[in-house]
């Protein structure tokens, strides 16, 4: 969403993004994720008006994110199946093609993460990026300054996304006769 498209346009399908997230839990209701995303943006006014502006870039995505889950969480707990969660965060997209620019970005979102394995866990999730720039599209401010969007001239980009991760450290579990 940008000066291709004020309001929330049709999505657009492109490439999957990949890379990894590092996740430390607090306790069970509180997280810290770290990741490193690699992804392709892309798309046209002509998807959105019929004109002929259009974009294509790559990035690589840094963000530390806050999570909240619903219910208490922990990977690989016995009592602690799924949770819904919301997060919120900061990051910056490195640009590596030249064609836009890099940006710094808001990104909030939600999902629901489950258990899947005695280390495995996995989840789907909405997430959108707020950026501080107006160049992400290759566009800036189109249609002259009178012409601004209802949320600042400043892009938008939505990622839906589904992710495994796996518990790597498991050297301090709790007793069972506790939970």
């Amino acid at each position: 969403m940008g000066d291709l498209s004020a309001t929330l346009p049709v999505l657009h399908v492109v490439p999957p993004a990949i890379g990894p997230i590092l996740r430390y839990n607090f306790n069970m209701r509180n997280a810290l994720r770290a990741h490193a995303i690699f992804y392709d943006l892309s798309g046209s006014d002509e998807n959105f008006r019929g004109g002929v502006a259009e974009f294509q870039s790559s990035f690589v995505d840094l963000g530390l994110d806050f999570e909240f889950n619903w219910w208490p969480y922990k990977t690989a707990h016995r009592k602690s199946k799924y949770t819904p969660y919301v997060s919120a965060g900061l990051g910056y997209s490195l640009n590596y093609t030249g064609e836009s620019v890099s940006h710094l970005y808001l990104p909030f979102g939600g999902g629901m993460k489950a258990n899947l394995g005695a280390r495995l866990s996995g989840g789907i999730e909405v997430n959108m990026r707020k950026t501080f720039n107006d160049l992400i599209d290759g566009v800036a401010n189109l249609g002259g300054e009178e012409v601004q969007s209802p949320v600042g001239n400043n892009d938008w980009y939505l990622f839906t996304g589904v992710f495994l991760t796996y518990k790597i450290f498991n050297y301090r579990e709790e007793c069972p006769t506790y939970d």
